[in-house]
């Protein structure tokens, strides 16, 4: 009985086998070059992501002074024809004692969790009034970026430019990890029309008070542009726009790559390039830049 023999594989044959696969050609390169800015691409939004996230920890580049703003308050009161507010002694200390309680108690309402309403740090400091207002913030870089987030909300607006007032006071707090979203600084503003003032309408005897409604995040392309809602609505459609036609282009071809390797061939390539810095930048200016209530 003879026994079967395997045919000596020659060096050259495995050579070759070994070495075609392998080989970078320049079609090889061209097909896979855009993926290296593309990488570049989403990368570089990633660290400005993180970086814009983080930047209002930086004491230094941050100003909520009552100063800076008043006078972005009175400012906006300004162009709407409005008189400009006087900073209150009394309502300085019931905003800085309600954003102490906030940052103290990690709660972010008009109520404080034992059932406190605004309207009480107010009395307490002293300050009697016929109206009252409430406007809170977070998570923003300066004051011009939260008078600016209050100026696109109509209910935190209504406060801003309220005929009826005449005083504001500013409290500012810092939490360490504030809505379990690490340091974070607190703005609380009230309003206050004192009581003995000329009321707003005529024969009214019960002070009112006015909220500003629930909790809405604040996108930073609209701190940019200044623009209400619907412009970060118009950025996120255009990110999922942009996403979604890159992934119908690849996903076509997505069982070709894994079955052909290098002979994947990205046809328009820099429309690739373009859908990614589109949909990536896009993302970066949708995201939060802080809430307001």
């Amino acid at each position: 009985m003879s026994l079967a023999t395997r045919p000596k594989r020659t060096t050259a044959a495995h050579k070759k086998r070994s070495g075609s696969h392998h080989r970078k050609s320049d079609s090889y390169l061209k097909t896979y070059w855009p993926y290296i800015p593309m990488l570049l691409i989403v990368g570089l939004g990633l660290v400005v992501n993180t970086i814009w996230s983080h930047s209002n920890v930086l004491g230094a580049q941050s100003d909520f002074s009552a100063a800076s703003l008043l006078n972005d308050t009175n400012r906006q009161r300004a162009a709407d024809h409005e008189v400009g507010l006087a900073l209150n002694q009394q309502l300085t200390n019931a905003a800085q004692a309600k954003a102490n309680d906030m940052a103290a108690k990690n709660y972010w309402s008009h109520n404080s969790p034992n059932g406190q309403t605004p309207w009480s740090f107010i009395t307490a400091a002293g300050y009697h009034y016929e109206a009252a207002g409430e406007n809170l913030a977070y998570g923003f870089e300066n004051a011009n970026e939260v008078v600016t987030a209050w100026m696109n909300s109509p209910t935190h607006r209504a406060n801003v430019l309220g005929g009826d007032y005449k005083d504001v006071g500013f409290g500012v707090a810092e939490a360490p990890n504030y809505q379990g979203k690490g340091p974070e600084t607190i703005v609380v503003a009230e309003y206050g029309d004192p009581a003995g003032a000329v009321p707003a309408v005529a024969g009214s005897s019960t002070p009112t008070t006015n909220l500003a409604g629930s909790s809405k995040p604040v996108s930073r392309v609209q701190l940019l542009t200044g623009q209400s809602a619907w412009v970060t609505v118009a950025v996120s459609a255009l990110a999922g726009a942009a996403v979604m036609l890159f992934i119908v282009r690849h996903g076509l071809r997505f069982k070709r790559l894994l079955l052909e390797g290098e002979h994947f061939v990205a046809q328009h390539a820099f429309l690739d390039i373009a859908l990614v810095f589109v949909g990536t930048l896009a993302i970066v200016f949708a995201q939060a830049s802080g809430s307001i209530h």
